[in-house]
């Protein structure tokens, strides 16, 4: 009965009755799957928000600033040193509470690194010794600045700066998203080839398992040497690891698979051949000027190169000769009552002019701004040397790409050769006109040739994807792409 199962195996075999899985999964399927679901573009969707939030804060800082702050109440009960009329100084037993309350609105100033204020504040001091009292102060109205004269200016370089950071986080989502199709299609075909050859093992087993058991009924009938039949017996074992080292890559590629594109861990599905191929006809130059437009990395080196530019711009400004001047002018008053605080209120102007001269540093400035700028000419030089390197990538993947696609027509000839010549020693077999060795050739032929061929197109479509995300551009649309 095992050689009639056998035999019978061998004609499934043959003429190729596999069962044929349920759920299947196509390239597009997947990379759209793993676009809505991996957590790599869960990951994308936080990393924009974060840089969206980010630039919302730099542009809150631009803007006026209304704030209330104030001590209700400070109580103090000691024994402080008092000075008297006659500037001597007694030591006095006190015990007041006091309060104060203001109202302040400040605008910081763009472009000129300084800012002014609008302020209004209320102190109230209630004495509770002896000599009982309530007083009052306050500012009803002042309006003063602060500027810095020869400082460095960090607004200016802010806003120079961080739009570069937002638009770089918008492209950067979008590159994300083509990235996934890249690293996707790298799995696809990964766990593609991983079903072929588990297949193949399958297959293989069972004409070593056939083979061996013909081989036995030779040895019996004296027609072959023990040695062959030995050798026979270790294809089979040798056929049979090949299966359990195909069914584990299988395993291991597919759980790589559902964890990458967000399915659940044992999700089963064959995987479907993509064999049509996109017809594009990519222009060397076209490439490489959308790559310019569309591309992070081009925002990047324009925004590393003024980080590098207002780094040697601070290490100027900040350890050289600095000149603050501050000022404001107001009401101020003091009185009994709260309401007479604002009656009758007198001027107030104040005016400070803070200096700074570095007298002796050691040659500390000096060697600030010459490191700041030996590091703009390393940020220039890196630019154009990973500029360079990228472009050269772009070009390489635009010259390639028409050579994958001819390769993958050409080996998928070679495959359909292959198994037609397979098909016709099939039918040689059953007629027995050619010997099983001649048949496992024919079949190792096929599957050589199916595996080239597979090699060829998984070569194709990670170019195509690689390229898509070089670019941001959709060759067979012609259009740029967006997310």
């Amino acid at each position: 009965m095992k050689k009639i199962y056998l035999f019978f195996t061998l004609i499934l075999t043959i003429f190729g009755f596999e069962s044929v899985a349920q759920n299947t999964l196509t390239l597009d399927q997947a990379i759209s799957f793993s676009k809505e679901n991996s957590l790599e573009a869960k990951k994308a969707e936080n990393k924009k928000e974060n840089s969206y939030w980010s630039y919302q804060r730099f542009r809150a800082d631009l803007k006026p600033s209304l704030s209330l702050s104030g001590t209700i109440p400070n109580y103090n009960r000691a024994i402080e040193p008092i000075t008297q009329p006659d500037g001597t100084q007694q030591f006095r037993e006190i015990s007041n509470v006091y309060s104060d309350l203001g109202l302040s609105l400040s605008q910081n100033i763009l472009w000129t690194g300084g800012s002014v204020f609008l302020r209004s504040s209320l102190q109230q001091t209630n004495i509770l010794t002896e000599s009982d009292g309530v007083f009052y102060a306050g500012t009803p109205l002042i309006l003063g600045f602060t500027q810095p004269l020869f400082g460095f200016n960090s607004f200016k370089w802010r806003n120079k700066i961080e739009p570069f950071k937002l638009e770089e986080s918008k492209k950067e989502y979008a590159e994300k998203f083509e990235q996934l199709s890249f690293q996707t299609t790298q799995r696809y075909f990964s766990l593609l080839l991983a079903q072929i050859n588990l297949k193949i093992a399958t297959q293989n087993q069972i004409n070593n398992e056939q083979v061996y058991q013909i081989g036995k009924g030779r040895y019996n009938l004296g027609k072959i040497a023990e040695n062959e039949l030995l050798q026979l017996e270790l294809n089979v074992l040798s056929a049979e690891r090949d299966v359990s080292n195909a069914q584990l890559s299988v395993e291991t590629r597919r759980l790589n698979m559902n964890s990458f594109i967000g399915l659940p861990k044992g999700e089963q599905y064959e995987l479907i051949l993509p064999e049509e191929l996109p017809t594009i006809n990519i222009d060397v130059d076209i490439a490489l000027n959308q790559a310019r437009k569309n591309r992070k990395q081009y925002l990047s080196f324009k925004r590393r190169s003024l980080e590098a530019e207002r780094d040697v711009t601070r290490a100027k400004r900040e350890n050289s000769f600095n000149v603050t001047l501050t000022g404001s002018i107001g009401f101020t008053n003091q009185a009994d009552q709260v309401g007479s605080i604002y009656q009758n209120t007198q001027n107030q102007q104040r005016v400070n002019v803070g200096v700074r001269i570095p007298i002796l540093d050691w040659n500390r400035r000096n060697s600030s701004v010459k490191s700041a700028m030996a590091n703009q000419r390393l940020v220039e030089n890196t630019i154009q040397q990973e500029e360079q390197i990228f472009e050269e990538e772009i070009y390489s993947l635009a010259k390639q790409l028409p050579i994958l696609r001819a390769r993958v027509i050409s080996t998928k000839k070679g495959d359909e050769i292959a198994t037609k010549r397979y098909k016709i020693s099939q039918e040689r077999y059953l007629v027995a006109n050619i010997s099983v060795t001649d048949l496992n050739l024919a079949l190792q032929e096929k599957d050589n040739s199916k595996r080239v061929y597979l090699n060829a197109l998984r070569d194709f479509w990670q170019a195509y994807f690689q390229l898509r995300m070089l670019t941001m551009y959709d060759f067979v649309e012609q259009q740029i792409i967006q997310y």
